[in-house]
């Protein structure tokens, strides 16, 4: 059976074994606790130097816990992995994976948990096994640490013998301030790799918020089971407890996936200066001038769209970036190039800030990119087009390019596009006949292997009759020029909202400047 954080289940098997996988090395232990979750004593704490307590035994093939002879007042079992947090590198287990399992005695798994981790803790509570109403169950926790084992087994009630840091000076940053260089062509992956961790720290604090409520819930029905305690002096502290202990584990996760957000911010402060201005942020020192040769000649791997930003997780945003060449088009939902001029400067100014030699064909029936067209006029693979008749030769033209690119890499002479090209289609699809809409699908699919990218502006129309512009509109990536629009995480149940990124005229001077230097 997969878990999910916060999922439970009966269990049946008197005998269990608890073990662990990740591509980083780890320990496993386990805490004998109360029904408060703290430890009955420091010697229930089963680790490498103390490898057994009644119950549960430590060896080469993990924990072991006999249900039955464990100590009376045993009411759960925490089940723990964890790594030397001076050995080891902050985010291991994000970069390794974690998983757990529960066995029975004929090695039969009860239980599979893939642990979502944050990136930062470098030890998790994995399972709690725990007593309720006189029957043994299962809970899927993911509770991660920063502080590492000691940290949590602290928060269980285990005292630790180390003698405690010096604190920190409190003007210095609680998480690590140096940021790992930004590698020439990784742009991309460095961006989704802070997504993910943006995305993880939130899973890690959902998950911990609605173990503390599951657990809550548990307890104060467990406190007001029998009614001749219920209003007694030891049922008002019972109900005290247990709210304070839901409590302390709802501040300990604010407080991790704050961490975690202030971390990001600063990384992500940092590493905006170095990223190729495709993927950099408007007011980055990349669109001041060139930082790195290595970064503008190349062509980048990747262009920013705009910034994620969780409103119910915290104030940090994320830059949301896709791969270049796009492997879908984006259509931009709008009813009036003109009006939405802003996101396709934006878009296109990306796309030819992405590489050397970049060439952009344009379809302008109404006239509305002038502004942009006359200023970018180098790039120009072509003279803009402004009448219907001409849209099928130039997006012919384009498919040959495209056959012909195809031929030269399996032939031998390319191995892939040494530049990037922009294809902008707009008020798509009032005057573009079925045939250029079968044409656009084509270029769509196969143009990413000569460099192309393709840019609609148009209504959506998904429910389109002409089933090619219907297939074309499902097919693509849609941003709303009207502004925000919601996206939902189904991993991580979190509702980011997006927002495009728009060349306004007060900076449109300044970054169209760039390519006057280059």
């Amino acid at each position: 059976m997969t878990f999910v954080p916060g999922q439970n289940a009966p269990l049946q098997a008197p005998v269990v074994t608890f073990r662990a996988e990740s591509q980083t090395p780890f320990d496993v232990s386990a805490l004998v606790a109360d029904a408060n979750l703290r430890a009955l004593t420091s010697a229930d704490f089963v680790f490498y130097n103390q490898p057994s307590t009644a119950g549960v035994q430590l060896d080469q093939s993990g924990i072991r816990v006999e249900l039955d002879r464990l100590h009376p007042d045993a009411a759960a079992v925490l089940c723990i992995v964890s790594v030397d947090p001076a050995a080891t590198a902050a985010g291991a287990f994000r970069t390794a994976g974690l998983s757990a399992t529960l066995s029975d005695q004929s090695g039969s798994v009860l239980a599979e948990f893939a642990i979502p981790t944050a990136g930062t803790e470098t030890a998790v509570i994995c399972w709690e096994l725990y007593r309720k109403s006189g029957a043994w169950k299962i809970r899927a926790v993911g509770q991660g640490y920063a502080g590492g084992l000691a940290e949590l087994i602290s928060v269980h009630g285990v005292e630790v013998d180390d003698e405690p840091a010096q604190p920190a000076p409190t003007s210095a940053p609680a998480w690590d301030s140096a940021v790992e260089p930004l590698e020439v062509g990784r742009g991309l992956e460095r961006a989704w790799m802070i997504f993910e961790d943006a995305s993880r720290s939130a899973a890690s604090f959902v998950s911990s918020s609605e173990y503390a409520l599951a657990r809550l819930d548990e307890d104060l029905t467990a406190a007001v089971a029998d009614p001749s305690l219920r209003n007694s002096a030891a049922g008002v502290a019972a109900r005290d407890a247990a709210q304070k202990r839901h409590d302390d584990l709802v501040s300990l996760a604010r407080d991790n996936h704050a961490r975690d957000s202030a971390q990001l911010a600063h990384e992500l402060g940092v590493i905006d200066g170095v990223l190729p201005r495709s993927m950099a942020s408007w007011k980055s020192v990349s669109w001041a001038g060139t930082t790195d040769p290595a970064q503008i000649t190349a062509v980048s791997d990747g262009m920013r769209l705009g910034e994620l930003l969780a409103p119910d997780r915290g104030t940090l945003t994320v830059p949301y970036c896709v791969p270049l060449p796009l492997r879908r088009p984006i259509w931009v939902d709008s009813t009036s190039s003109k009006a939405a001029l802003g996101l396709i400067s934006a878009v296109t100014v990306r796309v030819m800030a992405a590489g050397p030699m970049p060439l952009l064909d344009v379809v302008d029936l109404t006239g509305s990119l002038t502004p942009l067209t006359d200023r970018l006029a180098p790039m120009l693979a072509g003279p803009v087009i402004t009448a219907h008749t001409e849209i099928s030769a130039r997006l012919r033209a384009l498919a040959e390019a495209v056959d012909m690119g195809e031929l030269a890499r399996m032939s031998g002479v390319a191995d892939g596009p040494s530049s990037l090209r922009l294809l902008i289609l707009s008020d798509f699809p009032h005057g573009y006949s079925a045939e250029d809409a079968q044409t656009i699908m084509f270029l769509a699919e196969r143009g990413p292997g000569i460099g192309l990218s393709i840019l609609i502006v148009g209504e959506d129309e998904s429910n389109f009759a002409e089933e090619s512009v219907a297939a074309l509109s499902e097919g693509c990536q849609h941003l709303s020029a009207a502004g925000q629009t919601e996206v939902h995480d189904p991993w991580t149940r979190t509702q980011w909202h997006f927002t495009p990124d728009v060349l306004d005229p007060i900076s449109e001077s300044r970054i169209l400047a760039v390519f006057d230097r280059t």
